[in-house]
């Protein structure tokens, strides 16, 4: 089917899409992985296909979801990839000749560069080919399922365009309890990136049942263009007679469904601990009602996977990262040194930036794949948008397609090539542009500047870019030349009325001039006051800041204030920054007057508390969390080495239990406590019970960590722990994972549950202190 005959279905009413699949087969006795059981007894799949079928379901799903290459190879299944797309592909068209069949593709489990092994292009690599099956068997859609992180879900996007334009795309992210995903993006940031995309849906779909997902679905709907689909839990899973079940019940789930449609539904599903009476309930409730078609809330933003600036506040850009006049930056650039660039992007955010410019000088010196990892690195680890002041279009094209959430473009002159160029760029790859109020020649008078604006609305409007992703720069020329500033100033205003958004290269006033701080601040103040809404400028001048300080106050604004330019030079700050040169320097300062215990006992292990409260309020996210726990990691080292010999008593054992193969929150916990000066012994994952417990008791560690995403491998916990009491060793045991919770860890008889790293940090401290 055609994605425009889909989009017309979905225009006139709601279809209903089918329920859990991995959780229904365990319910059923079927333990495998779902795409096994497929291979095995196909039948199976399609009586849990009929069943949903014959409640009521309008799309079934294939079943896919972890038929990728690298979930495969981890079940030891990659050589029947092939095999597993086409039968399940087969299975689904035999159920129905009336349901729709969306093939579904779920994420690969391993975090992007800079927090994990994959690149874009492995990503992307893998995503080709699990899209390429399904289109040949012939799916009527592709509908992308439980990502948790937004580059991987874009190199899947893209990964689908590329081989087809005409098959119907849906893509998910899954969000926590704090509205955010794993690596920090929220449902705006979400929905404004995916606006850009060539994306029919987008949606959410696992981890929250359906009261504590509607708010979400109802902000992600709030600036969403595109079709919506969303698929709650039952619930989080509570263990009832020894059997992992599901709180919430088919009746209490279609409660809900009235509240998803009023948020702008067009598919409206059930993910984990349903079955197909939810399905029956949910295709009651909807009946045979059309979607409420609104269009999104216009928003000027643009995004790291972690923050959101918008310009309806003003927007502080740093300039520094620009080696012009600066041969050390450039030669760094040149030779690949990224730790140099992050120093320079970390003091930006340190001095109140909010968001970054990123100039690679003379490019034709610098590899494009420096270029793109440098980008990543600063919007994953110090968490700030970026706006790609790159001139190569072939490198712009590059770091644009890989860049992980929302950039913007600096800049267009309104030339019709150029700027056809670069909006052709933003309608693939996304993002926003800035648009210089300036044709092939530099503008004296505010009159060349407004039709330049103009001409640049229309080439936009031409090429399909709404006005909403184009700042505007009204062109400073330096007042050392002897031009009138007042022709800047009267496009300001004249881009504020027209409803458009403006942005100021600041420096470039007082080039060539004495006093440059006091010129550039002078300025700056008048340009507010015409309706300037951003300016890139250095951050570290304080004369400039405290101008624009007072100017916002006085406009009636302020400067909005980060948690990272409060802690500023403390411990704390050179370790969220990843400042490892002058964390080690300081911990040489304190050995001068402390011993090495001391050290760790006041000084590393009190900042990572403090870096751990930061991610449990939501101050910082995981790219963070990790950039911090590497860097600390290097300062116990260097304490640890002075050393005579480490204690056993510091040994902590974890591992993911036998059957599953997910391991990125294990993988965390193990960076955390190493960080912490923990010996961590990573068993890995898809552990036998015997193995666990034998190193255990070869090791004798202070505790044992034990995790399970899916809900049936979950008992292997109970089993593992059962296992250590009969054999009468007594060791504290802490468990986490998407299938635990309070009361199944309680009831599996651990004694802790850790929801996330920081809280398997607490626990194991609290357990040392006994």
């Amino acid at each position: 089917m055609k994605r425009e005959e889909l989009k017309k279905i979905l225009k006139e009413r709601v279809l209903i899409l089918d329920g859990a699949y991995g959780t229904e087969l365990a319910k059923r006795g079927y333990e495998d992985i779902p795409e096994k059981v497929l291979l095995e007894s196909p039948s199976i799949l399609k009586k849990l296909h009929e069943d949903y079928i014959n409640s009521g379901s309008d799309v079934l799903l294939t079943c896919t979801f972890g038929a990728n290459e690298v979930k495969l190879s981890k079940f030891g299944l990659d050589s029947e990839q092939e095999r597993i797309v086409k039968t399940a592909v087969e299975v689904a068209k035999e159920t129905s000749n009336r349901a729709l069949i969306f093939g579904d593709i779920g994420p690969t489990g391993e975090l992007p560069k800079p927090l994990g092994s994959m690149t874009f292009d492995d990503y992307f690599k893998v995503f080709e080919r699990s899209a390429s099956l399904l289109l040949k068997n012939g799916v009527d859609a592709i509908i992308l399922e439980t990502f948790t992180d937004i580059l991987e879900l874009k190199a899947a996007v893209f990964a689908v365009r590329e081989l087809s334009r005409e098959i119907f795309l849906a893509a998910h992210l899954t969000f926590d309890k704090n509205a955010r995903t794993l690596t920090g993006t929220d449902p705006m940031n979400f929905a404004l990136t995916f606006n850009d995309l060539d994306v029919d849906a987008i949606g959410t779909n696992c981890s929250l049942g359906p009261q504590e997902i509607l708010p979400i679905f109802e902000e992600m709907a709030r600036y969403s263009d595109k079709m919506l689909i969303v698929e709650p839990d039952a619930g989080s899973p509570i263990l009832k007679n020894g059997v992992v079940t599901y709180p919430i019940g088919a009746e209490e789930f279609a409660f809900y469904v009235d509240s998803f449609w009023e948020s702008k539904a067009n598919i409206i599903g059930s993910c984990c601990g349903s079955d197909p009476s939810y399905t029956a309930m949910i295709s009651k409730r909807v009946g045979k009602r059309a979607p409420i078609i609104e269009k999104g809330k216009e928003v000027f933003a643009f995004s790291s996977p972690s923050d959101m600036v918008s310009f309806d506040d003003f927007v502080i850009i740093g300039e520094r990262i620009n080696p012009a006049g600066r041969k050390k930056l450039q030669e760094a650039m040149k030779n690949s040194d990224l730790e140099k660039v992050m120093k320079i992007a970390s003091d930006q955010k340190k001095a109140k930036a909010e968001a970054l410019d990123v100039n690679f000088g003379l490019e034709q010196f610098v590899s494009t794949k420096f270029m793109s990892n440098t980008v990543n690195s600063i919007a994953y680890n110090v968490g700030m948008p970026v706006s790609l002041d790159i001139q190569s279009i072939n490198a712009l094209e590059e770091t644009l397609k890989r860049y992980p959430a929302r950039p913007l473009i600096n800049s267009s002159r309104v030339e019709e090539k150029e700027m056809t160029l670069k909006t052709k760029l933003l309608k693939k790859y996304g993002g926003m542009l800035v648009v210089l109020a300036m044709e092939e020649g530099v503008p004296e008078s505010f009159e060349e500047r407004k039709k330049a604006i103009e001409k640049g609305l229309k080439i936009a409007e031409k090429n399909g870019i709404q006005f909403d992703r184009l700042i505007f720069d009204p062109i400073i020329l330096a007042v050392g030349a002897g031009v009138s500033l007042k022709e800047t100033l009267k496009t300001i205003e004249y881009i504020k009325e027209m409803g458009l958004k403006s942005v100021v290269g600041l420096s470039n006033v007082s080039f060539g001039m004495p006093d440059r701080s006091y010129l550039n601040a002078a300025f700056l103040s008048a340009a507010i006051f015409y309706g300037l809404n951003s300016a890139i400028l250095n951050p570290k001048d304080e004369e400039v800041m405290r101008i624009l300080n007072a100017s916002l106050i006085l406009n009636g604004k302020s400067l909005k204030m980060s948690f990272q330019s409060e802690i500023k030079e403390s411990f704390v700050g050179l370790i969220l920054t990843g400042d490892e040169n002058s964390l080690l320097k300081r911990v040489d300062e304190l050995l001068s007057s402390k011993n090495p215990l001391e050290v760790i006992d006041e000084d590393l292990k009190p900042a990572m508390d403090i870096v751990g409260d930061l991610y449990d309020r939501s101050k910082i996210f995981l790219p963070q969390l990790i950039l911090a726990a590497q860097t600390v990691q290097k300062a116990f080292e260097k304490v640890q080495s002075l050393f005579k010999q480490k204690e056993s008593s510091e040994k902590f054992v974890i591992a993911t239990v036998k059957g599953d193969v997910h391991d990125i929150g294990k993988n965390i916990v193990a960076t955390i406590l190493k960080s912490s000066g923990y010996k961590v012994i990573d068993l890995g994952r898809n552990v036998p019970t015997e193995k666990i417990v034998q190193v255990v008791i070869e090791e004798r560690p202070v505790m044992l960590g034990l995790s399970a995403m899916m809900t049936t491998t979950a008992p292997k916990i109970k089993e593992t722990i059962d296992v250590l009491k009969e054999k009468k060793i007594v060791l504290p045991v802490v468990v986490g994972g998407a299938s635990m919770n309070e009361e199944v860890a309680k009831e599996f008889g651990a004694d802790f549950y850790a929801k996330n790293a920081t809280d398997a940090l607490k626990f194991l401290e609290l357990v040392k202190k006994k």
